[in-house]
């Protein structure tokens, strides 16, 4: 795979992710239902949406696979396992594959592949919590790929996408904020405290805990619309 090599200003974020948290509001109430991601000024290389499905021999319609990260194509994490998430096309593939390297020494952290549907919606995969398997590290970038596999035997036909994340701490603000919310508040902290992967984690965890709820809904499309993807807001989650 080529792929550009991100350089994160470790400095930066830790300053923004603390002035985000000091600047976060403190009277959010569960009945709210206005979320909006506030992006730190720091990005990451490499493509958050495939090119056009229908230039992939496995494509079943014109739509692309996406992942689900900032226009920056990076996301911050308090996180050691974090959950990355990308929209799935309608596709004739069978299995998708996803790797995680350390930015820097370009070490291979993680890697699996799975078997899909071939039907649109958004699939999540959690870095897992298990023996031999190495957390992400405060402070340190990383960069991951999210591929459709449409021929084993030649890769160069894949649908891929690249993003990055890196681990923050989280200062005793933020902390304290999310141990003392309600549920349907947390994901709004965590978005206007700018850390992606868990505003979208905690939000997708409440909508598969309560698929009827307006709020949890409203609050799904909102950040996925803050960040330009609107458009794959309402399709459903794997």
């Amino acid at each position: 795979m080529v792929r550009l090599s991100p350089r994160f200003a470790k400095s930066t974020v830790t300053l923004l992710l603390s002035l985000a948290a000091i600047a976060s509001f403190s009277n959010v109430t569960s009945a709210q239902a206005s979320i909006r991601f506030n992006s730190p000024a720091i990005g990451a290389p490499g493509n958050r949406e495939a090119g056009a499905s229908r230039s992939a021999p496995c494509a079943a319609s014109d739509r692309g696979l996406v992942a689900l990260l900032p226009e920056t194509n990076l996301g911050l994490t308090t996180q050691a396992y974090p959950t990355f998430f990308a929209y799935l096309p309608p596709t004739t593939a069978t299995t998708a594959e996803f790797v995680l390297y350390h930015e820097g020494t370009d070490e291979l952290v993680y890697s699996t592949s799975f078997e899909i549907t071939g039907n649109p919606g958004i699939a999540s995969i959690q870095l897992p919590e298990q023996a031999g398997q190495r957390p992400l590290e405060v402070g340190e970038s990383y960069y991951w790929y999210f591929t459709i596999i449409c021929n084993a035997d030649e890769r160069s036909a894949d649908m891929s996408v690249q993003g990055g994340v890196q681990r923050v701490a989280p200062d005793s603000s933020l902390l304290n904020q999310v141990q003392t919310a309600q549920p349907q508040e947390i994901p709004i902290i965590y978005a206007e405290a700018g850390i992606w992967h868990e505003a979208l984690s905690t939000l997708v965890e409440l909508s598969r805990a309560n698929p009827n709820d307006p709020t949890v809904n409203a609050n799904l499309d909102e950040l996925l619309d803050s960040v330009g993807l609107g458009a794959i807001a309402n399709e459903p989650l794997f």
